[in-house]
């Protein structure tokens, strides 16, 4: 994680939006570190809110109470509040030094979302540096910092990307690959490749070394699908390229792809597409489409 940027404090109201209850309303953004003991915000004091806060440790360590429960806030752990509520953030004696970015936006259109997220990752969750979650809180930061947050609705935007990051990290999912288990990575390529002759989970999971369930568990947390929903997506997408680019009958793209006959592939390929093979390919209601991604 790099910093260069200024320690400071950006805040925004943007008459545009302002009162227009359809948008999400950036309050604050800030890098800040603090070496004094008189930095403590009381919760039930402030009247800025209400508020959702979103901060994260960069480097020291701060202290949060949160219903009467203490949290150490070390490098990498961030903490959500809701402001006002019972909590109290500080920077304890024991610490010289607390440095770390936050976000402060209005809890409009989000309150389900928000406590969505704090069932799901907890109040003082820990995020790793290198996630789209800090990744998105940096950019803010940065487009504050350059003047290009200039209206609400490139603020609203701003805030919703952020909220649908902390979503996104929420599921354990990545798109980076790099980042999957080496097990799921091994899995993943064989699906990728063998995709034509696969039968079933088992040899799968076995040459993966785990065990079936195990196996399933830990590949839906990484990638967003279970191993059959994996298979079955690497299929579809193939049949399309298929459909459009050959003149194979459907039965023997149904094969191609790995599927004994014609009439299950039509069956998975409506649940996934919306159309039959035969409507698609002839373009019938749809427009045009050369290829389709399923993530």
């Amino acid at each position: 994680m790099k910093h260069h940027l200024p320690y400071q404090t950006l805040g925004y109201r943007f008459w545009d939006t302002l009162n227009d209850s359809d948008f999400y309303h950036l309050f604050a953004l800030g890098y800040d570190k603090v070496t004094s003991h008189t930095y403590d915000w009381d919760g039930l004091k402030r009247i800025d809110g209400p508020l959702y806060l979103f901060q994260y440790t960069v480097s020291g360590y701060g202290n949060v109470i949160i219903d009467g429960h203490t949290y150490r806030v070390d490098p990498g752990y961030a903490f959500l509040l809701d402001i006002p509520s019972h909590h109290r953030y500080f920077l304890p004696k024991s610490s010289d030094a607390w440095e770390f970015y936050f976000i402060l936006f209005r809890p409009s259109n989000l309150e389900n979302h928000w406590q969505e997220l704090i069932r799901r990752l907890s109040r003082v969750p820990y995020i790793p540096p290198d996630s789209s979650v800090i990744h998105s809180l940096q950019d803010a930061f940065s487009a504050g910092v350059n003047s290009r947050i200039t209206d609400g609705y490139l603020a609203s935007s701003l805030v919703y990307r952020f909220v649908m990051e902390l979503f996104r990290f929420s599921t354990g999912r990545t798109k980076e690959k790099e980042h999957w288990p080496s097990a799921v990575r091994q899995a993943a390529q064989e699906l990728e490749t063998r995709y034509r002759y696969i039968q079933s989970l088992d040899e799968i999971a076995a040459n993966a070394g785990l065990s079936k369930y195990h196996f399933v568990r830990v590949f839906r947390k990484f990638t967003g699908f279970t191993p059959i929903e994996y298979l079955t997506k690497i299929r579809v997408e193939r049949s399309i390229d298929l459909l459009r680019s050959t003149s194979l009958s459907i039965d023997a793209v149904a094969k191609e792809v790995g599927y004994a006959g014609g009439s299950y592939f039509i069956k998975v390929f409506r649940q996934w597409v919306g159309f039959s093979p035969g409507e698609f390919r002839s373009g019938r209601e749809l427009v045009g489409l050369q290829r389709m991604k399923f993530d």
